[in-house]
Formats: C-alpha cells, sequence, structure tokens
C-alpha cells in the first residue's frame, strides 16, 4: 500500500507539475496573441493612412492632368500652325487668323517687332540653339537655349492675349531669323 500511496502522490506531483506547466505555456501564448493582435491593428491603422494618400494622390493627379489638358488647349491651337520658312509664313498670313512680324535679330541689338522687343542673347549655329530676351509691358523674360521652329509663348497687353515667337534659322554665330505671331485683336505697332 505504502507503494501505491507512494505512486499516487508521484502520479499528483507529476500532473501538478504538468498543469502549471501547461498553465505558464498558456500565458505565454495569450501574451504573443495579444502582440500579435496589437501589430495586426497597427498594421491596418498603416494600411488605413495609405489608403487614404492613394486617395488623396489619385485626387492630385486628376486635377493635374485636367490642368494639363486645359494648357495643351491652349497651345495645340498655335502649335499647329508653325511656318518653319518664309512661304509656310505667308500662307498662314493668308489665312488671316493673327498678324505675323518677320525679324532678323544681331546679338546685342534690342529691336522692336510687332508691339514688344526682342534681343538675341546668344546663338549656336552647330546645335541650332539660341537665347533670346522678350520685352513686353515693361518686363523682359529671357526664353534660354531654346531650339529652332519651337514655339516660345507668352501673354502680353492689358488683358492678356497670347503671342508666339518662332526662330526658323540661326546663321552665324551672331543672327537668327523668326517671326512673331500676335492675335488679331492685339494693339499693332504705332497703335499701341
Amino acid at each position: 500500500m505504502d507503494a501505491k500511496a507512494e505512486e499516487i502522490i508521484r502520479r499528483e506531483s507529476a500532473q501538478e507539475a504538468n498543469s502549471q506547466r501547461l498553465e505558464s505555456a498558456q500565458k505565454q501564448t495569450a501574451q504573443q496573441v495579444t502582440a500579435v493582435a496589437s501589430d495586426v491593428s497597427s498594421v491596418k491603422t498603416d494600411v488605413g493612412g495609405v489608403k487614404t494618400d492613394v486617395a488623396k494622390t489619385q485626387n492630385d493627379l486628376a486635377a493635374a492632368i485636367s490642368q494639363l489638358t486645359s494648357m495643351r488647349g491652349d497651345l495645340s491651337d498655335h502649335s499647329s500652325l508653325i511656318a518653319r520658312n518664309h512661304d509656310e509664313l505667308e500662307t498662314l498670313k493668308h489665312k488671316g487668323d493673327r498678324n505675323y512680324y518677320e525679324f532678323t535679330l544681331t546679338k546685342g541689338q534690342k529691336k522692336p517687332v510687332g508691339t514688344v522687343s526682342l534681343e538675341l542673347k546668344k546663338a549656336d549655329n552647330k546645335k541650332s540653339r539660341f537665347t533670346v530676351v522678350v520685352y513686353s509691358d515693361d518686363k523682359q523674360y529671357e526664353k534660354k537655349d531654346r531650339n529652332l521652329n519651337e514655339p516660345l509663348q507668352f501673354y502680353s497687353g492689358k488683358s492678356p492675349m497670347l503671342f508666339e515667337i518662332v526662330v526658323n534659322s540661326v546663321s552665324a554665330k551672331n543672327t537668327v531669323t523668326g517671326y512673331l505671331s500676335s492675335p488679331k485683336g492685339a494693339p499693332t505697332p504705332g497703335v499701341q
């Protein structure tokens, strides 16, 4: 009997030890589950923030696209009407949509063209590039390192109207030739 009693006491001790180990393991598991739940809620918060940022970015992008589309609309009508030589310019003049003033600029000389003045700062015949300064409405706009047949657009006048300069050729190191295009309703030279 003593042997059976000792065996029962050993079993109860073993069961108690197993019970304590089980309880300890359950506590550790509960702590780990709590930590994981906390991490998951943190990730949910971050994902919610990212969704908000993505939605805001999409709205900003849609607004930017809308603005660019309207700008392209302003420019597309004029860009398609670029004359690349004197004969094409004569064709544009006969259409009668705009006023055209041809010019030849020499480096360092300020020259009146239409209702604005232009000054050639730099001309590079090899690269077909130039820099010109536009004087309009008591302001000056530098159009730096531009290419041939590239429309240089700016607004001028009391009620701003779109003007356009196109340079067709760079000859020598200090001369460019091109034209200024102004709207039909714009003031003409001497009438301003």
